[in-house]
């Protein structure tokens, strides 16, 4: 029986590009099938399946690309997807990069480049697969993982980020290859080696050597440090066993120095005027409360009110200059997230209480519907940053709805992921805000959100925390016709 040639999926509406692609790859002996839209790829994709690596154009009709990625991606793990664009840009490359995409090429390009990309996806789809099989033939203990280094270092050395075990001896059991050239020392030493004969900065030492003596309960604590020039994301979490408790922490270091340097320009400017802001602002704030209490003297009601309606802007001026300053420590790696088990249900009910009195003095009903507290909503989560995300959604949902209204919270916990939904009855968004509601410093500007204090911050913050969760935030809207936010988050599942 002949040997079964790789599949390659090419989707753009451009013939010419196609075409190109198809007889560049049908002489190297590739299996090509063609489409020219997304909705045409995802078909083709769903009747012929067993793709290796797919080729998308972002501008499509129908279905674009971005799209048709996510879509596949609920599919195929597997499959590897580079985008091909002549609008390449940095903000295409990570969006397109989130939903799945493994790279992209610009066009035009050379039958060069192309062919380099197909043998990158298809050794990468190989080692995936390789790796996924691996994985499932050993569920075992972790201290088996020094005894079994054949079967042990053929898994981790397919993978691109540094990864280390450490038992609770505090003792280098396992390392990969990746390890060796990014942990300053680690390979040099003969394992198994004590952790504090790493040659590592001592912040990293000290980080590394306090997670050693986390709790017993499943935690992924994660932080960047600079190594070697570059940004690392370092996450570890520890191992549970039955009867035995914690035998020991997976160390895995990513490195996010592109990402990092993308967003290197805008934190500096958002952190400049962060700090130069918050100092003036607070005497500002601490003049107009005198003036505003009367410790200066009686005023007129007038000039009252206008002192109080700036006092309104200058607590929506401070609360724009606390969310830059979260906004800065994320993107520069000082906001922290310790991820523990906790219930959602709980998180929910404490942000749903503090919004309530805003919402009585509206005449604003909520209805809240939450499921019994029980471990089906438990997710690994830090829940200072759920608990912001929740209060944020309501709170918003509260100023956008008229008075006498209704807005509703919802937990769902059915399925592998917990959901919260808040609706409201208030003024709606178009398409297009509903499309840009998430981006940084985006407000819709019409008659009926003119009198809303807001900054254009909050969403943007509540979908960068749920995106460190691994999970998902979305909007469903109409003009008049009210909102409904729905937050995804996975489940914890214990053993």
């Amino acid at each position: 029986m002949s040997e079964e040639k790789t599949r390659i999926l090419v989707v753009d509406d451009e013939l010419g590009i196609r075409e190109g692609c198809r007889q560049v790859l049908s002489m190297e002996g590739y299996d090509v099938v063609m489409a020219e839209d997304g909705m045409e790829g995802f078909k083709a994709f769903e009747e012929r399946g067993s793709f290796a690596v797919a080729f998308i154009d972002l501008k499509m009709p129908r279905m674009g690309g971005l799209e048709l990625i996510e879509k596949i991606r609920e599919v195929d793990l597997d499959i590897v997807m580079f985008v091909i664009t002549a609008y390449a840009t940095i903000d295409t490359a990570v969006a397109a990069t989130k939903r799945g995409a493994y790279g992209y090429i610009s066009k035009p390009f050379t039958s060069e480049e192309l062919l380099l990309a197909v043998e990158r996806g298809v050794e990468k789809r190989s080692l995936s697969l390789e790796a996924k099989r691996l994985r499932a033939e050993r569920r075992n203990r972790l201290l088996e993982v020094a005894f079994e280094k054949t079967k042990s270092n053929t898994i981790i050395s397919c993978i691109a980020d540094g990864i280390i075990v450490i038992n609770r001896d505090k003792q280098i059991v396992l390392r990969n290859e990746a390890a060796r050239s990014i942990i300053p020392g680690c390979g040099d030493l003969t394992l198994p080696a004590p952790l504090a004969a790493l040659k590592c900065p001592e912040d990293l030492q000290a980080f590394l050597n306090e997670t050693q003596d986390t709790s017993l309960e499943p935690t992924i604590i994660s932080k960047e440090f600079k190594l070697n020039g570059k940004v690392y994301m370092i996450n570890v979490s520890p191992v549970i066993e039955p009867e035995v408790g914690s035998s020991g922490v997976v160390t895995v270091f990513r490195d996010i120095t592109a990402l990092k340097e993308l967003e290197s320009a805008k934190s500096l400017f958002v952190s400049m005027v962060a700090h130069e802001v918050k100092r003036p602002l607070g005497v500002i704030e601490g003049y107009m409360n005198v003036l505003w209490t009367g410790l200066a003297g009686e005023m007129p009601p007038k000039q009252k009110e206008i002192v109080e309606r700036s006092l309104l802007r200058a607590r929506a001026l401070r609360t724009m200059v606390s969310e830059l300053m979260n906004l800065t420590a994320i993107e520069t790696g000082k906001f922290a997230v310790k991820r523990t088990p906790i219930e959602i249900s709980k998180v929910l009910a404490d942000a749903v209480e503090s919004c309530r009195e805003k919402a009585k003095a509206k005449g604003i009903e909520l209805s809240v519907k939450l499921c019994p507290v029980t471990q089906d909503d438990n997710v690994l989560a830090d829940r200072d940053a759920i608990f912001s995300v929740f209060a944020n959604i309501i709170d918003n949902a509260i100023n956008y709805t008229p008075e006498n209204g209704h807005v509703g919270i919802e937990l769902d916990n059915t399925g592998n992921y917990v959901k919260v939904i808040v609706s409201d009855d208030g003024i709606g968004m178009t398409a297009e805000e509903k499309d840009k509601i998430f981006e940084e410093f985006y407000r819709a500007r019409n008659k009926y959100t003119a009198k809303v204090p807001g900054t254009g911050l909050g969403l943007s913050l509540a979908r960068r925390f749920i995106e460190m969760h691994q999970g998902a935030i979305s909007v469903e809207s109409a003009p008049g016709k009210g909102s409904a936010f729905t937050v995804s988050l996975p489940k914890w599942e214990h053993k």
